[in-house]
């Protein structure tokens, strides 16, 4: 035999009290959309064009490069630095359209060609890149106004941060890293509307 409690409120003062404690807390829930600040179409949404000259941006890379090869052994460097060069594009121009459905598509063009990623935020999906190896890709914001990227392989991760300046530029925040890798390659982009 099942007893039904009443359906009793807390008295006034306790709901208000309630309500004051938790407010601030529910306030900076992640996904909520009160604690984002800023619409992230307006912010990080459209077309980023890489600021300075790609000659800048390849030196970047390569002293990353150099960092993260540093610290591996000296017969397991000369392999690295060829692979991790490689495998680091820059991209001239990356496209950020937020769509319907909590949808993001990406595309980056570079030299290396152009792709394009398609992912609902905050959900890990797998994809087929062009040469038939597999990735899983993660896309979130963050409450900072940050966009986050992950590219997952079997032989490593690269996260990708995205970050509006005030100055109406955008920053992007690379690392790479892998087991294999005693130490992440870390460098940072810039990009301009």
């Amino acid at each position: 035999m099942s007893r039904e409690l009443p359906n009793r409120a807390p008295p006034m003062g306790r709901r208000l009290w309630i309500a004051a404690v938790l407010a601030p807390a529910l306030a900076v829930l992640p996904g909520d959309a009160s604690s984002q600040t800023a619409d992230p179409a307006e912010t990080l949404g459209g077309t980023w064009r890489l600021a300075g000259s790609r000659a800048e941006a390849e030196a970047t890379v390569d002293a990353a490069v150099d960092r993260a090869v540093d610290a591996m052994s000296y017969f397991v460097r000369a392999i690295a630095r060829p692979r991790l060069r490689e495998g680091t594009s820059i991209d001239d121009r990356i496209e950020l359209l937020f769509e319907p459905e909590g949808r993001l598509r990406v595309r980056f063009s570079g030299r290396d060609g152009r792709s394009e990623y398609v992912t609902t935020l905050g959900r890990t999906e797998s994809r087929v890149r062009a040469d038939g190896s597999r990735i899983r890709v993660t896309q979130r914001l963050h409450e900072d106004g940050s966009l986050e990227q992950v590219f997952q392989t079997d032989g490593g991760t690269r996260w990708y941060v995205y970050r509006p300046t005030s100055s109406g530029a955008l920053t992007l925040d690379v690392t790479t890293d892998s087991d294999r890798m005693p130490e992440a390659m870390r460098f940072r982009l810039s990009y301009r509307r």
